[in-house]
């Protein structure tokens, strides 16, 4: 039992902080691009290295612990969430290579209006995917202290 708190949680976390990670970089940083009127090759290629080493880790923590939370789940409600949760995942994970990898591609060679455009306008599928995901997540993690309240705080503490 306590093993399937701390994956919930450590989904739980990662997740929302993606999940704002990808609204501000949805709302306001890749908005902001259009604003680089000298160095942009110089500028994209930078964000490029430092958000791999910031986001490649929280992905992969993601990816891991929803593959093993599904493992854990007992009833079919978490399972049925579990596997919802890593569902919309591996979609995120298509999205970002499919899409945002190869417009960031485009874009560290030169810089193009429609590229950005396209760039922006395929981060709303991450966006949304991971706002759901987000839900998910909660509704799965409130369903297993709904229904375990006291054998979790047992675990806990």
């Amino acid at each position: 039992m306590k093993e399937i708190i701390v994956f919930a949680l450590i989904q739980l976390l990662v997740t929302w902080g993606l999940i704002g990670i990808i609204w501000y970089t949805q709302l306001i940083h890749y908005p902001l691009y259009q604003k680089i009127k000298e160095g942009f090759i110089e500028y994209e290629r930078a964000h490029l290295r430092r958000a791999a080493y910031f986001i490649t880790p929280l992905m992969l923590i993601e990816i891991i612990s929803a593959i093993i939370l599904v493992g854990l789940c007992e009833t079919k409600l978490l399972i049925y969430l579990a596997l919802l949760n890593l569902f919309l995942l591996i979609l995120i994970w298509i999205s970002t290579f499919l899409f945002q990898v190869t417009q960031h591609q485009k874009l560290s060679v030169r810089f193009s209006k429609k590229i950005l455009f396209n760039l922006i306008a395929s981060n709303w599928i991450r966006t949304f995917l991971w706002t759901v995901k987000g839900l998910v997540i909660a509704t799965f993690i409130y369903s297993l202290l709904k229904n375990n309240y006291s054998l979790c705080l047992e675990h806990i503490f």
